[in-house]
């Protein structure tokens, strides 16, 4: 077990919250699949205009990765080597034996080892550092973590749990001004350049040192045409068209990040929403509530620290939260069949003290069990996407509140495992008694309703948990597998079940 490197950051848009709430647990996991080909798809989004002044195309394509660039089309199904290269196992440590077109073979898989956690050789997310700058003359990232960052930065990561695939948009802040998005595949457990980052060279106004997460022209802009849809998060110049490409910046996506099997993209409702095409290579953003630029706030719809971002793919829409308006962890939506913003009452299930999961049709959020917030003793919260109702589940527990962490923290650890039934938890607590708050790994069994320690979880080549590992930490069931991808600089970190 590591020592915690708890997060003390202060923000005045985050908001305590105290939960009071009862009911009766339910859900089993289950995952969408994509709609046949023939079948017409919803609307994946329109370009934005800025009114009454021409704005570039809100998705002007990035230049072309190389041989990494995604192909439009349907994505591949998940798929084993059937090669007889098996690579090689050196401790904890794993080197994938691949066939000839790079898939990891089935019979290397079979070489790592059950119940404990295994690195994979080669898959930081700084392997492709050399890629992005070989193909961007120019370009530097101006945050203090560089590419590790996009992901360091209080990011998560979009899921495609039946294609085994994720990826990753994050940065921002003093962090990382690298806005590109990366994608990781478990077929061939390598990274790749899903769009390059905006070029660097081709900015203005932007010194080292300052927060990437806006730019000065489009803040000026926006200023200067009170109308319109341009806002600090994007890309937008009109006296720089090399820089006016439309772009989302650089931000913490916190666990507001998902992939869309429906409509084939990635999207993300942190400040607006930004929608990411897997066909057309584009970005494209809404303005929440169609409010404009400058008139924009948290009162507006800005999805802002420690957001979520949902695909409901019944009711054919977006749901956003929580929102930095100064009202409990309110949430908006957004309808793609009907264009229509709405705002939600998924409250109290999320909010900064606590890590959410989706079984089923539920959203299970695990808040941070402390006295101070009202979220001692432990327990589940559960929202429920059809009925719009939630639902609280007491734990029976061993926790002493008096050692439960008291200060500002984020750092929350929780997925679901459906083949055991159970949820795995991590958070710091002062076990000992003697101050040291380390994070603890525990089980909740949702059928007994008890919350037990579980070390076994961190077995092996584990790292200790990271505080700002947000949703980085999920169940695959392609490989019966939990899957751990700690931090940018790092390998990717695999458990296969016993």
């Amino acid at each position: 077990m590591s020592v915690v490197s708890l997060c003390r950051r202060s923000s005045s848009w985050i908001l305590t919250l105290a939960l009071s709430v009862s009911g009766v647990l339910a859900g089993c996991n289950s995952s969408p699949d994509d709609p046949p080909v023939e079948t017409p798809q919803r609307d994946a989004g329109t370009p934005q205009t800025d009114s009454g002044t021409t704005q570039p195309d809100a998705g002007t394509t990035q230049p072309d990765a190389g041989p990494t660039r995604v192909d439009a089309g349907p994505p591949p199904e998940f798929t084993w080597g059937s090669g007889t290269e098996t690579g090689k196992l050196e401790g904890n440590v794993w080197t994938p034996g691949r066939d000839s077109a790079g898939v990891v073979n089935s019979v290397s898989w079979a070489l790592v080892p059950k119940g404990k956690w295994i690195e994979v050789a080669g898959t930081p997310l700084t392997t492709l550092d050399a890629e992005v700058k070989a193909a961007l003359p120019g370009f530097r990232d101006l945050g203090s973590g560089g590419i590790a960052g996009v992901i360091n930065a209080y990011s998560g990561l979009a899921v495609d749990a039946p294609r085994a695939r994720w990826w990753a948009f994050g940065g921002g802040h003093a962090d990382s001004s690298n806005n590109g998005l990366y994608r990781f595949d478990m077929a061939k457990m390598r990274w790749s350049i899903e769009q390059l980052p905006d070029n660097s060279a081709n900015w203005t106004g932007v010194p080292w040192g300052n927060t990437y997460s806006y730019y000065p022209p489009a803040v000026e802009y926006a200023k200067a045409h009170p109308d319109s849809d341009v806002y600090s998060d994007e890309f937008f110049d009109p006296d720089r068209p090399a820089a006016s490409t439309g772009n989302p910046v650089a931000r913490h996506t916190y666990n507001g990040l998902v992939y869309n099997p429906d409509l084939q993209e990635v999207a993300l409702g942190v400040r607006r929403m930004w929608r990411y095409s897997l066909t057309t290579h584009k970005w494209t953003r809404h303005n929440p509530f169609n409010t404009p630029g400058s008139k924009y706030d948290g009162a507006t719809g800005y999805g802002g620290a420690a957001g979520w971002t949902f695909w409901d793919e019944v009711k054919h829409r977006y749901l956003f939260g929580p929102t930095e308006n100064y009202n409990q962890s309110r949430w908006w939506s957004f309808d793609t069949d009907d264009q229509a913003w709405n705002w939600e009452t998924i409250t109290p299930p999320a909010w900064f003290f606590a890590q959410m999961t989706r079984v089923g049709r539920k959203l299970v959020s695990f808040p941070y069990p402390e006295a101070q917030h009202d979220t001692f003793p432990p327990r589940l919260i559960t929202y429920d996407l059809d009925t719009t109702k939630w639902d609280r589940f007491d734990l029976s527990h061993d926790l002493d509140v008096a050692r439960t962490y008291t200060e500002y923290f984020e750092g929350m650890i929780f997925t679901y495992v459906p083949p055991l039934n159970r949820y795995i938890a991590a958070f710091p607590y002062d076990r000992a008694g003697d101050g040291s708050y380390e994070y603890r790994t525990f089980e909740v069994d949702p059928t007994t309703l008890k919350l037990t320690e579980a070390p076994q979880w961190e077995a092996g080549a584990f790292g200790g948990w990271h505080d700002l590992v947000k949703n980085r930490f999920f169940y695959l069931a392609t490989h019966d597998a939990l899957v751990y991808v700690r931090k940018g600089e790092e390998n990717l970190r695999v458990f296969r079940l016993p």
